[in-house]
């Protein structure tokens, strides 16, 4: 096995999610928890001040108590992988329950600028019983934690049940390898919030809501596989985030989400293609799968509210049911699962990472990117009112991509002038895809009609007129012309 040998001073984890009938199997499996495993209760209290300094920041402080010992840990996020947590840490023991202000204003002044250290206070807790046992997996070696317990944040509840793989010595890739060896013993998932992000959700009563994406953090010294790797870690967990409350709560706007987030991560594959190697065919042919049951449902959730006819809302919600119930089971299939685990390897040890072009500075190779697909979109948008339904459909699918190419190299190019260009170039691709998404949603929903056995679509859908369709497209057309004369902020 050849990957990633780590530094010392650098915390790596691949986090697993899974209910407690899973955890309790995979903790009376002497393979992974032998009988001599240990067994510990911890208590783990982070502190902010009033006004989450630290949070903005980036960074996090708790301080843990395991019976009599106390132990202070200041972590600062980097990495930015999907469940594949790389973060620097400092961890020493201290005496009391409150940290000690004194040794981090010392060790950490310039990061702690403008943070008034002496107002930290409690904002959350995490009560755990952890079991810990360590594995020597492919030479490497590797401590497993299964975690079962609460956050609490004032009133507000929420449970913890997962499985932490910590690479102690080692290549990476053997966090995966025993990752898919628990996978094939208990169904899992991938997890992609720390407690801390967990407890600032509930903090914030946002534990329960629908996630749109966040910006990517980007660097201009990082390379072209970097970038991808970290752009990656963005759209996964933004799909994942978006799942859990999917599968809780089949949520209308948790299902869109999702679909967003899948046809980002598509769109990164396509953009980053000509530095990827034949493997990741794989991953488009996996994620067209999946996307195509998110859309399935997706497509009825977008026309149950343009219809009046009672008989024709009884069969949509009854598809609508049927629909949902073969999403969830492709979800909880073990193909999807392993899927973004083998997606997110790919991402940060494929063998691609070493070629030229994946090597390249992302700056360079955003530029490239950006200017290829302005050009598809200049190319494709010739004679916009003459086209046929299926070139606008592909006129679409094209301003989306250069559309999240915009949102994922945003970091890239930075400055007031930059900034205004890329509003500009958002809102015209914005209003052209308000356009084209009205006109698609049109020809999908007569379609989805027609497959239902429902009659009268165009009677059922009445802003499918002629006269509404050429106000589209003449609006359309003028968004167009105002993208492609638009000044490009990555130059």
């Amino acid at each position: 096995m050849t990957g990633t040998i780590l530094p010392d001073g650098v915390e790596t984890e691949l986090k697993l999610a899974l209910d407690a009938k899973a955890l309790a199997a995979l903790l009376a499996d002497d393979a992974f928890f032998p009988p001599d495993a240990k067994v510990q209760k911890q208590v783990s209290t982070y502190f902010d001040t009033p006004g989450a300094a630290l949070k903005k920041a980036g960074l996090t402080l708790r301080v843990r108590r395991i019976g009599e010992r106390r132990v202070q840990t200041l972590k600062a996020a980097s990495g930015k992988a999907a469940s594949l947590f790389v973060r620097t840490e400092w961890e020493h023991e201290i005496l009391g329950d409150v940290p000690e202000v004194d040794g981090l204003v010392r060790m950490f002044g310039s990061a702690l600028d403008g943070t008034d250290m002496e107002s930290l206070h409690p904002v959350f807790a995490t009560h755990v019983n952890r079991v810990r046992a360590e594995h020597v997996h492919d030479g490497s070696r590797i401590e497993l934690v299964a975690d079962k317990g609460m956050i609490r944040a004032g009133s507000r509840r929420t449970t913890i049940c997962e499985v932490e793989l910590e690479l102690l010595e080692g290549d990476r890739r053997a966090l995966f390898a025993l990752a898919r060896t628990i996978s094939a013993r208990v169904p899992v998932r991938l997890g992609v919030s720390s407690k801390s992000d967990r407890g600032q959700a509930l903090l914030a009563e946002d534990a329960e809501r629908m996630s749109k994406a966040d910006p990517i953090w980007l660097s201009r010294d990082m390379s072209a596989a970097d970038t991808f790797a970290a752009i990656v870690a963005a759209c996964i967990h933004h799909y994942r985030v978006n799942e859990d409350l999917l599968l809780a709560s089949a949520d209308v706007e948790a299902v869109h989400q999702c679909r967003v987030a899948l046809r980002r991560l598509r769109s990164a594959l396509s953009i980053f293609q000509h530095c990827l190697d034949p493997a990741s065919d794989h991953f488009r042919r996996e994620l067209e799968w999946i996307s195509g049951q998110l859309g399935a449902v997706r497509n009825v959730d977008v026309m149950i509210p343009r219809i009046d006819g009672q008989q024709a809302l009884r069969t949509l919600r009854r598809a609508r049911k049927h629909r949902q119930a073969a999403l969830v089971a492709a979800l909880d299939s073990a193909r999807m699962r392993n899927l973004l685990l083998d997606l997110v390897e790919y991402s940060v040890e494929g063998e691609w990472r070493r070629g030229e072009i994946a090597m390249e500075p992302a700056g360079d190779f955003a530029r490239q990117a950006l200017d290829r697909l302005r050009r598809r979109m200049k190319r494709r948008g010739r004679h916009f009112r003459k086209m046929a339904e299926q070139d606008r459909h592909r006129l679409r699918i094209a301003g989306k991509k250069l559309r999240y190419a915009a949102e994922f190299f945003t970091a890239l190019f930075r400055g007031r002038k930059a900034g205004r260009r890329r509003e500009d170039l958002l809102s015209a691709l914005e209003e052209l895809q308000t356009g084209l998404g009205e006109l698609n949603d049109m020809a999908v929903g007569r379609a989805l009609l027609v497959e239902l056995g429902i009659a009268d679509a165009d009677t059922l859908l009445p802003s499918a007129s002629s006269r509404h369709v050429k106000k589209l497209l003449d609006r359309a057309a003028d968004c167009h012309e105002s993208l492609i004369d638009a000044k490009r902020f990555w130059r």
